[in-house]
């Protein structure tokens, strides 16, 4: 019997071999872009690796995916980020390879249209437009009413968010936010109204249509950039607050098309509805998904990874969440990131073993290694370290994960005018 062939789009990593230990014998070949290479571990595992310029158009990508195709037939797809969705749609599309839908990708990745279809389907209502320049912005402030958030269209990692509370906060917001398209396929911005609650992250996964809630994460956000400080798993919520949201993320889902995957999505609860932030077609990062496998038992990326080679998921995470909800003692996890005071160039880190050995820690990761710059808090990547840990209750967790943050002992050389 012949073993099953892998085409990944894009990015990689670690995925490749959580593919390999779920299907024996997996063959995988990658195509990907300039711009995402450094996310390609272990090149020699590949059966062939295509490497293309940034701008390359569709159709070469396409041609390339047939070329393979033919020398040997490809039967399942992946993508594991959130570049290049759209060429995976069209390859798969013309392969006949089981996928999302372009439709589907596309209102996912593209937060105008997303914001249209659940309007249209009635899951979320915030009132949102698309603005090209300054004077949009203006305009489409005084028909929406403050607050607001600006932001990409096409945004990801948390950059470029601004929030506006009145008309003097206009040119800066503009601007703000588009300097975080700077690596974006667009440079177009949304506006849409500002909702006040509390911050969590669902963590799905969808078989055949089906969706389950495996996972809610209670989120800490630094509210001038918008940029993730902490979270918890799983998030305390009240039954009421539990079952809205697992209402209303799977109806999301259905009106975005999403039938296939692990997704992450970034949600905020106000007083009487849940409102949806953004989606993504893939597992959450920050360790979430690390988190979620210590507490609840479902290894999120590895499900993802056999849901893309057509096996299912869904009974046995199923069966694990509910083993979860019916312990008597339950586990939860914590994760904290470290945020030096101090503006320049980091020349030294102490501390990370002490760290390492403090109750309930599982893991100590330094993000600004020695050389590197440290900023102010503007973005996901302005983050120096970050530690989490588990507890027996969310308060323990987060505990565990602060102690272990507050060990580390920056040395910055300060910059200087």
């Amino acid at each position: 019997m012949r073993s099953q062939h892998l085409l990944i789009v894009t990015g990689a990593k670690d995925q490749p071999d959580r593919a390999r230990s779920v299907s024996p014998g997996l063959r995988i070949s990658l195509i990907t872009r300039q711009e995402m290479w450094h996310r390609v571990w272990d090149m020699e595992k590949f059966e062939r690796v295509i490497v293309l310029p940034d701008d390359t158009g569709d159709d070469e990508w396409l041609a390339l995916a047939r070329t393979i195709h033919v020398l040997d037939p490809i039967d399942a797809l992946a993508n594991f980020t959130e570049k290049d969705l759209d060429k995976a749609a069209i390859i798969a599309a013309d392969l006949n390879i089981r996928w999302h839908s372009l439709e589907s990708v596309l209102a996912v990745g593209d937060k105008f249209q997303m914001r249209r279809r659940l309007q249209a389907a009635g899951v979320d209502d915030t009132p949102c437009e698309l603005v090209k320049s300054p004077e949009d912005l203006r305009a489409a402030a005084g028909r929406l009413g403050y607050p607001l958030i600006c932001k990409p269209r096409r945004g990801i990692s948390s950059q470029g968010i601004s929030r506006l509370t009145g008309p003097e906060d206009l040119d800066e917001a503009f601007a703000w936010s588009s300097s975080g398209t700077h690596d974006l396929d667009s440079t177009d911005l949304i506006v849409e109204r500002f909702h006040t609650g509390d911050e969590y992250s669902v963590e799905c996964l969808s078989e055949d249509g089906r969706h389950l809630v495996v996972s809610v994460t209670e989120k800490s956000v630094d509210r001038d950039h918008f940029v993730e400080l902490g979270h918890v798993v799983p998030a305390q919520l009240a039954p009421e607050t539990a079952a809205r949201i697992t209402d209303t993320v799977p109806r999301m889902l259905d009106a975005l098309g999403v039938r296939d995957t692990a997704t992450h999505t970034e949600i905020i609860v106000t007083e009487d509805d849940v409102r949806i932030v953004e989606t993504h077609l893939r597992c959450g990062g920050d360790r979430i998904t690390n988190m979620v496998a210590a507490v609840k038992g479902v290894d999120m990326p590895e499900a993802a990874a056999r849901r893309y080679l057509g096996q299912q998921v869904l009974a046995a995470a199923d069966r694990a969440v509910d083993a979860y909800e019916a312990a008597a003692d339950k586990q939860c996890a914590a994760i904290r990131y470290a945020l030096p005071s101090a503006i320049g160039r980091v020349t030294a880190v102490n501390g990370i073993d002490a760290a390492r050995k403090l109750p309930g820690v599982q893991e100590v990761t330094v993000l600004k290694e020695p050389g590197s710059d440290v900023t102010q808090l503007t973005g996901s990547g302005s983050r120096a370290a970050f530690v989490w840990a588990l507890g027996g209750s969310p308060k323990e967790a987060a505990t565990r994960a602060q102690a272990g943050v507050d060990t580390l002992q920056f040395q910055i050389e300060r910059q200087t005018p």
